[in-house]
């Protein structure tokens, strides 16, 4: 079984998560880690940092998870400045501007499915 559950404090030191930053991690049922996405909450806004992960298929995952655990603290809005995640925002219905991709955090969360 695959979970994605919020990281501990060893995990952020030993990835060097930037002061503030907190992670989604990706795991197996024996505790391998496939991957994580690294998150900031400021206000209302949840921001994913970056989404790394050894099974692609899942960063869809990690980005639902971060946003919801931004909905959890307070935010409105998801932001995201990776590039090289574009094509997945886009397809997550990520609206683009000036090199930043945002969404509302509840027309993600409990609006029309996006499932593609």
């Amino acid at each position: 079984m695959i979970t994605i559950l919020p990281a501990d404090k060893a995990f952020l030191d030993s990835i060097a998560a930037p002061t503030g930053a907190d992670a989604m991690v990706l795991r197996d049922s024996d505790g391998t880690v496939f991957g994580h996405a690294l998150f900031t909450v400021v206000g209302d806004a949840v921001e994913v940092l970056a989404v790394h992960t050894e099974m692609p298929v899942m960063a869809e995952g990690l980005i639902r998870s971060v946003l919801n655990t931004g909905d959890c603290r307070g935010a409105t809005v998801g932001i995201c400045r990776d590039e090289s995640l574009a094509p997945l925002l886009r397809h997550l219905e990520f609206e683009p501007k000036d090199g930043v991709y945002t969404v509302s955090v509840q027309a993600f969360l409990y609006g029309d499915c996006r499932c593609g």
